[in-house]
């Protein structure tokens, strides 16, 4: 890491932010005291012209999505021996680093996070862009709650991705990546979803979804085992909430939400305490229902007739007994 003091694209190196498997994350103040976020390549990675790709491809990608809930992109380039990306410094913590804090958040702020990451992905997938890895590393917090999304691994493809999980480097995260993913399989919009999902049940429930004692069996849960919903954890989670996570969670591609703004629309129904995920009422004809009641068979069960209620059996008997009573006086 580079100490604090030393000049890279004429920024002073504040200090070390941030470490993932291609760069460094550094704060870095420019002339005028603005502060930035300088992401380095490593040099080992600069060597490997598919890393470098990667990585170029990443700083276009990101400069590409603009949008309030999506880091803001400066720029990027090659100076003092260092490829690097300048994007707008955000003064709190990742989500991640929040959550090793405090272990799990209250839902209602949980779900006002996942929103905004939504919006950001959705910005995203209307370029044609997926994420890939959707994690709380990669969500980053303002101090007023505001959110933003970085470090996009993003291909402008995404019709044709396939084994990234199975071939070469890994993409994406074991404890947050999708069945897709984890089979090499074709990914979509779709993948950022499941991905969101895992990230939105990590922040109520505190944990991970799928739990394992190395990644390739965290995976291999996530690809096999049920979900366990997370009302089954934490007793205040509302149960249309945790529908929800279940269906963003759910193993085949086509059962998750139809896209990010439906599911936006799905929380923020939840957060104004309206029912969201659940299937709609059939429409029933009441004119057809009204003619059915009047041909139908009076049955309770398979050709079982239905019985006769004991206060009717009550009320003839005692009338037969008044009857009775009544022929008995005239004689």
């Amino acid at each position: 890491p580079l100490p604090p003091g030393t000049t890279v694209a004429g920024l002073e190196i504040v200090k070390l932010v941030g470490e993932g498997s291609m760069g460094r994350v550094y704060e870095a103040m420019g002339p005028d005291g603005e502060r930035f976020a300088l992401k380095l390549l490593k040099a080992e990675k600069a060597a490997d012209p598919v890393h470098l790709a990667d990585f170029h491809n990443e700083a276009e990608a990101t400069g590409s999505v603009i949008h309030e809930n999506v880091v803001r992109h400066h720029g990027y380039g090659f100076t003092d021996g260092y490829h690097y990306i300048l994007m707008e410094f955000v003064n709190g913590p990742n989500l991640n680093r929040l959550l090793a804090k405090r272990k799990r958040l209250p839902w209602r702020q949980a779900v006002t996070i996942a929103i905004q990451i939504a919006r950001g992905l959705s910005a995203a997938h209307a370029r044609g862009l997926v994420h890939r890895d959707v994690k709380p590393d990669n969500v980053l917090l303002f101090r007023d709650g505001r959110v933003r999304l970085t470090d996009f691994g993003i291909v402008k493809d995404i019709s044709s991705l396939k084994g990234f999980l199975l071939i070469g480097d890994q993409v994406g995260t074991a404890a947050y990546a999708s069945p897709e993913q984890i089979a090499g399989k074709r990914l979509d919009a779709s993948t950022d979803m499941y991905s969101l999902g895992a990230t939105l049940y990590h922040m109520i429930c505190g944990r991970e979804p799928f739990r394992g004692k190395d990644p390739q069996e965290m995976m291999r849960r996530a690809a096999t085992e049920p979900l366990v919903p997370p009302c089954g954890i934490v007793a205040d989670v509302p149960k249309a909430l945790s529908n929800a996570i279940v269906k963003m969670m759910a193993k085949k591609q086509t059962d998750r939400h139809p896209s990010m703004d439906r599911l936006i629309q799905d929380l923020e129904m939840i957060l104004d305490g309206k029912v969201a995920i659940a299937d709609a009422a059939p429409r029933v004809d009441t004119a057809a229902v009204g003619e059915l009641r009047s041909t139908r068979r009076i049955t309770t069960g398979i050709g079982r007739k239905r019985s006769i209620p004991g206060e009717a059996i009550l009320v003839v008997i005692l009338l037969a007994a008044a009857a009775i009573f009544a022929a008995l006086a005239l004689l």
